[in-house]
């Protein structure tokens, strides 16, 4: 399957022995996100973790994204496509397979101390100390085996290929251009699209179109009589009002819309302009 900007990004099929789905991952326009969030990361583990610090960094940070992809994944919006899915799939089976791993390389932490003299030998057959350290190994040892064990490595690729294959027929626009007409024309009444393109809409480098748009820009009234212009600017979608206060003389600011996707789908970019809007006055 080539590379589909509607699927979210790159998921062309693996041939035998290629790097898992997540690795081969191309993020749609070029965006950098993953790069941007990876990157503190990569400072560490491309050389490799040099002291305790670091190792627990890692494991912390492991712990905060796992957790936070869990509560994200509840909301209604957090994945458009069963690509995208595949793709979150694929990072998450390397997750358990790793955490695995890491569990039972843990264990043998403990021997390596011991051998240094360091700490007391784990062993189930000692009294005190020697005993809880050995529950302690056997339990991390045991945890990693059955989190590795969990994995089956055809049934996951399996898995994955299913939904990267997955027909998707959504609404997701191609363009900006097109992201501005299907939001103009979800909001209704209330919106008016202001052309900055020459109908059909004109070519746009695929970089100029993340950074800036095709130019178009939509007007908001909200309830009190407001306008509201919203555009997109240095990879960033924006409502400006076009007043300085409200009319009871509450002063009014700009906002961004915590929307990092080109070309949303269409109810979710109107769902997050109803939201920005209304948190605004």
């Amino acid at each position: 399957m080539a590379e589909d900007r509607r699927a979210g990004g790159d998921v062309t099929q693996p041939a035998p022995q290629q790097q898992p789905l997540w690795r081969r991952y191309q993020e749609p326009d070029d965006r950098g996100l993953i790069d941007d969030v990876c990157d503190g990361l990569r400072l560490i583990t491309e050389p490799g973790p040099d002291d305790p610090g670091q190792t627990i960094a890692l494991a912390i940070v492991g712990a905060e994204a796992a957790e936070g992809l869990a509560a994200a994944l509840e909301a209604e919006w957090s994945l458009y496509t069963p690509q995208q899915a595949a793709v979150t799939a694929s990072a998450l089976f390397a997750q358990i397979a790793a955490a695995g791993a890491a569990l039972e390389k843990l264990s043998d932490c403990l021997d390596t101390m011991a051998e240094r003299g360091e700490i007391t030998v784990p062993d189930y057959d000692g009294a005190g100390e020697a005993e809880r350290l050995c529950t302690a190994q056997t339990v991390l040892g045991a945890t990693g085996q059955v989190a590795f064990g969990a994995i089956d490595a055809h049934d996951c690729d399996g898995a994955v290929d299913i939904l990267a294959t997955t027909p998707y027929t959504g609404p997701l626009p191609v363009s900006t251009h097109e992201t501005f007409v299907r939001l103009a024309g979800m909001l209704g009444d209330s919106a008016k699209l202001i052309p900055g393109c020459r109908p059909p809409a004109e070519a746009v480098c695929a970089a100029r179109d993340y950074a800036d748009g095709c130019g178009c820009r939509i007007e908001l009234t909200d309830h009190d009589g407001i306008v509201w212009d919203f555009h997109r600017s240095d990879s960033t979608w924006y409502l400006m009002p076009l007043a300085d206060v409200t009319p009871s003389g509450r002063p009014l600011a700009g906002k961004e819309l915590s929307m990092t996707e080109v070309c949303p789908h269409p109810q979710h970019l109107a769902l997050l302009v109803q939201q920005t809007l209304a948190a605004a006055v």
